[in-house]
């Protein structure tokens, strides 16, 4: 039997058991067991289904008692403390026989690390689910060394034969703790249970203790969804993307805005994945609500720096969200029901313990919210937006899973009584995981996905719809090689196929004055190969290096102008027109990016980390709005406009106090953008077949220091952080028409020198929680007009330099309180209710300033635009019913 804690083993022997059973249930023995000695026992009902005891115990001790009654159960008993006793599948792989040992040629098991090398590796699921366990770690405690098992669930381990104490752990689960005696090469599956409420008070960690300081990576944020629920509940609906803003280093404009920022870089500059689908838009209803249902989400990591080099394509970060898979052993109901949204989750096995499904739905009725906003406009605003997600996952052997992911959703916002925005998503993505042995994986996936946004209008007699979509299709191939515990190698290639329609406006009825315009479809080809070397040279210095190549092909058809070169680009400078025929290379662009990372032990509780990372990103948000919206073009690269180069440098700082319960962090960064994307005054962006002539270049610089510490406790957790950053960008061209603020720096539109905000959750009893958030945030960049002239007979404004002035600051405070409905162990319909507070002290942020003339000759007078200005309450129930 393994004994967690010595105390409890201690204390367990200490209790004697007289007792006679026959023919009795195992259920009914535990059950008398637990009520004769005061224990709290923690099973699934379905392991004791069949299982008679027929035992007769005279003062025995209860560990032996135990023992003897789980045999035929194939089951064992951990004691957790002295008084719980959590029971797990015994595993052919817990201990070798008397025969092995005898036959073994018998390593020194009393000093471990002497003998030779072995392998250890299994899979770490959650019992009750059968689904893998991600980022959970796995600990041999002799030796201080461990690991952290990856999407699939799988970890691996070299270490010396020997004796050892193993340890899973995982957020929200009991940990897992076992004594092995390793002689050879070994599989250990685990099973982790879920944390109930009577074991609330429990301190479980989602990683090792002190992973923040052992591990390479820097800029780098984990959250599992149980992680993401403690952040409080937005309009009654755990939400991914507020969750991710919490985070150092990242922001975003303002309510209702679409998207966010990464430590200066704009929206479109993040890599946003679903289950490796990449994604153009990450909000429902205008930044209100997230792409991502949270029923369905697994884990989420955010790459802010040191960003690995499998990935690429954007320059700022990425996102990718792990959408989970559904339960391999029964059915389960879930859901929830809200004042402005709801959500239905149903999952199940196909074939028990290897094939299962997860569908998931959502939909939002914002009328209430709409409510709350102070601009008569928007009031009489209406909205709505659904998504569905659905999920097959099937382990086709032991070597071989297979994936298949798909995600629908589809937005339609009317303003006022007039315009309506539309916009959905599409996507599809199949996997194949592939064990050559426990040292080498190798990964296929596909994905086929399409992104369409619009406008329209109902007046005549201007009538019309103007729609837009990315299609796209995207094959790749990744191979994990890890020949020892120092050395691990990654390596791979992708291609990406991209159709982009950058509009197409029809009327929409006879009585319109508009005619239909249509502008040339683009389409181009992304390839992409890399390789990654982690190298542990000692327990003290890590090292990570890697090199991606990709290459870019803008594909016809298409036309190029030709301009005058001695004059400012523009339409009526084009001297000539190039065609090229379908699947003809426009431009093609090649790049190398290299990454690196080093991490240096300061001591047990601490560490320097130092990271390098290039980024190359091929397609472009073409928008004069600081936010996504369906008004936007997104374009490829082509003869004029350049692919942007992100080079950021970090540097980190990691320490852990008070028995790692405590993490501090500071980590400072330096960025140089390239081919940035700016517009001249008055750019024309919709509709314009000379677009590039109204297209700027330009470079930028972001700095950067971001703070932060974490409390890991039982019932306290949470975060505070503050950031300091500078986005500043430069456009320096040939003449005055191409140069923005006499060629100097000028901050972004995403520029806000001061960020803080604080998490904090508290458990005040095993079915109430309490959550609150807080942030502030310096006012973001606007471009002011600071007088009139009279020139011709005309009324000029005249405005500042770009950016030179800035909105009021930010700042709200969100709280939420959680109820569970249920203390019953092991029941099968639980429920808990959510209410919260959106912006509790009804703060009248502005999320812009907009100007109207002044007739008398005045300077324009201003207007503060605010989306959310009064406190927004909302109330949720939730449940879960299981067969």
């Amino acid at each position: 039997m393994a004994l967690p804690h010595a105390q409890a083993q201690q204390e367990a022997g200490q209790r004697l058991v007289t007792a006679t059973y026959t023919n009795e249930p195992l259920k009914a023995v535990l059950l008398d067991l637990q009520e004769q000695h005061a224990l709290r026992i923690f099973y699934l009902d379905e392991w004791l289904d069949g299982v008679q005891v027929t035992h007769t115990f005279v003062a025995e001790p209860l560990p032996v008692v135990l023992r003897k009654v789980l045999t035929e159960a194939h089951l064992t008993a951990i004691l957790y403390d002295p008084r719980t006793v959590v029971l797990v599948p015994r595993l052919s792989t817990d201990a070798d026989t008397t025969e092995e040992r005898e036959k073994s040629p018998g390593p020194d098991l009393a000093n471990p690390g002497r003998g030779r090398m072995i392998t250890l590796s299994g899979h770490v699921r959650e019992a009750k689910t059968g689904e893998p366990s991600i980022g959970a770690t796995v600990v041999v405690e002799e030796l201080k060394k461990g690991t952290a098992s990856d999407e699939k669930g799988y970890y691996t381990l070299t270490i010396p034969a020997g004796s050892y104490t193993l340890e899973v752990r995982s957020v929200g689960m009991v940990p897992d703790k076992r004594k092995l005696q390793l002689l050879q090469s070994r599989i250990v599956d685990v099973e982790l249970f879920e944390v109930s409420n009577e074991l609330r008070e429990v301190e479980v960690s989602a990683v090792a203790p002190d992973q923040n300081v052992k591990s390479l990576e820097m800029g780098v944020a984990r959250l599992s969804i149980k992680e993401i629920k403690s952040v409080p509940a937005f309009l009654g609906e755990v939400d991914v993307v507020r969750s991710v803003l919490a985070m150092p280093g990242v922001t975003t404009v303002g309510e209702g805005a679409t998207g966010f920022n990464v430590r200066g870089g704009s929206v479109d500059q993040n890599l946003i994945l679903q289950d490796d689908a990449p994604l153009f838009n990450s909000s429902h209803l205008f930044g209100f609500f997230s792409v991502f249902n949270p029923d369905m989400v697994e884990d989420v990591t955010l790459y802010r720096a040191g960003i690995p080099s499998r990935y690429g394509g954007r320059v700022s970060s990425v996102l990718d969200v792990k959408m989970r898979d559904g339960n391999k052993k029964i059915p389960v109901l879930s859901g929830g029901i809200g004042l402005l949204s709801s959500r239905l989750l149903l999952e199940g096995p196909i074939v028990k313990d290897k094939a299962s499904f997860v569908l998931g739905g959502r939909g939002a009725y914002p009328g209430l919210l709409l409510r709350f906003v102070p601009d008569k406009s928007v009031r009489d605003s209406d909205g709505n937006f659904y998504d569905f997600n659905a999920k097959l996952s099937y382990t086709l052997s032991e070597k071989d899973q297979l994936m298949l992911s798909g995600y629908l959703s589809r937005d339609s916002f009317r303003f006022g009584t007039d315009t309506t925005y539309t916009w959905g998503t599409a996507t599809g993505t199949l996997k194949w995981s592939h064990t050559f042995s426990n040292k080498l994986f190798s990964t296929l996936t596909g994905v086929a996905g399409d992104y369409a946004y619009g406008v329209s209008a109902e007046t005549v007699p201007y009538n019309f719809t103007l729609d837009s979509d990315i299609k796209y299709k995207l094959l790749k191939a990744d191979v994990n090689y890890e020949p020892s515990a120092q050395h691990k190698i990654g390596l791979g290639a992708s291609s990406t196929w991209y159709n982009f329609n950058s509009g197409e406006l029809k009327p929409s009825s006879d009585q319109s004055s508009l005619v239909q315009l249509s502008m040339p479809r683009e389409q181009s080809l992304e390839a992409a190969a890399y390789l990654n070397h982690e190298y542990t040279l000692s327990p003290a210095i890590s090292v990570s290096y890697g090199l991606r190549y990709s290459s870019y092909f803008n594909l016809g058809p298409g036309r190029v102008y030709v301009y005058n070169p001695e004059v400012p680009r523009r339409a009526s400078s084009v001297t000539d027109t190039l065609h090229f025929a379908d699947g003809e290379s426009i431009k093609q662009y090649n790049y190398l990016e290299p990454r690196a990372s080093v991490r240096v032990a300061l001591g047990e509780n601490s560490s320097v980390k130092l990271g390098y990372n290039r980024m190359v990103q091929y397609i472009h948000l073409i928008s004069n709005t600081t936010a996504v919206s369906p008004m936007d073009i997104w374009k490829t690269s082509n003869p004029y406009l350049k692919p942007q180069i992100g080079d950021q440098v970090a540097l980190g700082y990691f320490r852990n106090l008070h028995d790692n319960s405590i993490e501090l962090s500071a980590e400072g960064y330096y960025k140089r953008l390239h081919n940035l994307v700016e517009y001249k005054d008055g750019a024309r962006l919709l509709l314009n077949n000379a677009l590039d002539a109204d297209l700027l270049p330009g470079d930028g610089k972001a700095y950067g220091l971001e703070l932060m510490i974490r409390r890991k406790g039982k019932k306290l957790t949470g975060w505070a952080s503050y950031t300091y950053s500078r986005s500043l960008r430069r456009v320096k061209g040939p003449t005055p028409e191409e140069t923005i603020n006499s060629g100097s720096y000028f901050p972004s539109n995403y520029d806000k020198p001061h960020d803080f905000t604080v998490v904090l959750n508290q458990q005040l009893s095993r079915l109430i929680s309490l959550s609150a958030n807080f942030t502030y945030s310096t006012g973001r960049p606007v471009t002011y007009p600071e007088s009139v002239s009279m020139i011709g007979g005309l009324l000029m404004v005249n405005y500042s330099d770009r950016n030179q002035h800035r909105i009021p600051d930010y700042h709200r405070l969100d709280v939420a309180l959680t109820i569970d409905g249920t203390n019953k162990r092991g029941a099968k319909r639980l429920s808990s209710w959510t209410l919260s507070v959106y912006n509790l002290y009804g703060r009248n942020n502005p999320y812009s300033v907009f100007f109207k003339p002044a007739y008398s000759g005045n300077v324009p007078q201003a207007y503060k635009l605010s989306v959310i200005g009064s406190a927004v309450p909302a109330i949720t129930y939730n449940f879960k019913i299981t067969k």
